[in-house]
């Protein structure tokens, strides 16, 4: 055990002292906030010039002069100019198809040279068929296509009514079919905003694959190295195979750990000065919930140790970094599977699909921590053995077992891959080394 203990602590060592390990520990945070917060602020930023734009009205029912009249009522930030900038209304007769070319022709360069960012086509019947009324605008802007939509729909129903033989107002009809906006609350009648928990799920998962591939790649490059070094025939020499593979894969764990308590340690300081800062409420309820802290400790820990094993496994079969790569790319995409899946899981996290997965052993860890991020802040009473957090204990025990097998099972290949030097072996040789 005293030689296990010397090689935990040469590689905890090596990694705490590097000046990255100390870069890493302030910037992940920094830039996986960034991630969440970052678009959140581009989304609500707002434009300091107004928007050019056109309309071209076939109508003859002055749905252009109403649009133009409606859309004048934003405004830029902090100024009393018109957030939309109408350069020209046109009216063109239905029977005047070439003015109406000529006019189209003009506004298509336009667009292309950048002098306008949309122009507005009202075809004759708009109010009855849709595909007689469009936007061109090489821009994607959903904000002033959302207010454009809202406007046109309101215009064209009330031109529908006036046309009908209801017996009340325009007015009346609008507010009596008005949408409603339905709120949602959770069980506790707060309520989470969805891209709050989408964004603070990412992050957590995407913490979890940067530490444990960059971790266990590590403990694999280690390997590598003193194996084409022949540092490893003086090593095994001295302390057993098993010993050894331990040793890399705790003390870089450890290196881990350290990390981690750290960014804890700097979230319950961020906490007390949660008032200063004017944190969202509900990112209060996200980031700093127990249960979300204690599973991403466990699952981040126990899914490391799951994959260096794997990193270590590799690293005794091959002989460079270049045949590595071959067996890398399968870890990677596994530990993004959630990511990749996450839009449909996130949706209904306690789906057949979602425990399913989380309870797989080698993406359960991340794909488990999206459910807990989404269900546990909603969840009134927690109990050990049902609900979100029993599930995530079941999938805690599955991912134990799993990393207990596959240190046996590296164990075995471990201490004969470590000296073997040239081919990299097959399938049929591994399997031979196993039963030794």
């Amino acid at each position: 055990m005293s030689k296990f203990w010397v090689i935990f602590k040469k590689e905890y060592s090596q990694v705490v002292k590097k000046k990255s390990f100390i870069i890493s520990i302030l910037l992940t945070p920094i830039f996986m906030g960034g991630i969440m917060v970052v678009p959140a602020l581009l989304a609500n930023k707002k434009s300091t010039t107004a928007e050019k734009i056109v309309v071209v009205d076939q109508s003859q029912m002055g749905v252009g002069q109403k649009f133009v009249e409606e859309i004048s009522e934003y405004k830029l930030e902090e100024t009393e100019d018109n957030y939309y900038d109408v350069k020209e209304l046109f009216t063109v007769l239905a029977s005047d198809s070439a003015r109406f070319a000529q006019v189209i022709d003009s506004l298509r360069n336009a667009i292309v040279e950048k002098e306008l960012k949309y122009f507005l086509v009202i075809k004759p019947e708009a109010h009855m068929v849709d595909s007689n009324l469009y936007m061109v605008t090489n821009s994607d802007n959903f904000t002033s296509i959302k207010r454009f939509e809202y406007h046109l729909s309101q215009i064209l129903s009330g031109i529908r009514l006036e046309q009908s033989n209801v017996n009340l107002g325009v007015d009346s009809v609008l507010e009596i079919t008005r949408r409603i906006d339905l709120r949602t609350k959770d069980a506790l009648g707060e309520s989470i905003p969805f891209e709050i928990k989408y964004f603070g799920a990412l992050i957590l998962v995407m913490m979890m694959f940067s530490m444990v591939v960059g971790f266990g790649s590590l403990c694999m490059r280690t390997v590598i190295e003193e194996k084409n070094s022949r540092i490893m025939e003086v090593l095994v020499s001295s302390v057993s195979p098993f010993q050894l593979m331990l040793g890399k894969i705790f003390g870089l764990g450890a290196a881990t750990f350290t990390q981690v308590s750290v960014w804890i340690l700097m979230g319950s300081l961020l906490y007390t000065q949660r008032a200063f800062f004017d944190l969202d409420p509900s990112i209060d309820r996200l980031l700093f919930n127990p249960v979300i802290v204690i599973f991403f400790v466990l699952f981040l820990t126990t899914g490391y140790l799951l994959y260096s094993t794997a990193f270590a496994f590799i690293g005794s079969i091959v002989n460079n970094e270049k045949e590595a790569q071959g067996f890398i790319f399968p870890i990677t995409m596994m530990l993004m599977l959630p990511v990749i899946l996450g839009i449909s899981v996130v949706q209904d996290p306690n789906s057949t699909m979602a425990t399913v997965l989380s309870m797989t052993p080698f993406i359960g860890p991340s794909m488990m921590m999206m459910r807990v991020v989404f269900v546990a802040p909603t969840v009134t009473e927690y109990s050990l053995f049902s609900g979100i957090v029993g599930e995530a204990t079941l999938a805690l025990i599955v991912v134990i077992l799993t990393t207990i097998f596959m240190i046996w099972l590296t164990a075995k290949i471990f201490r004969i891959g470590i000296l073997m030097y040239g081919k990299r072996p097959n399938l049929p040789e591994i399997l031979k080394w196993i039963r030794y």
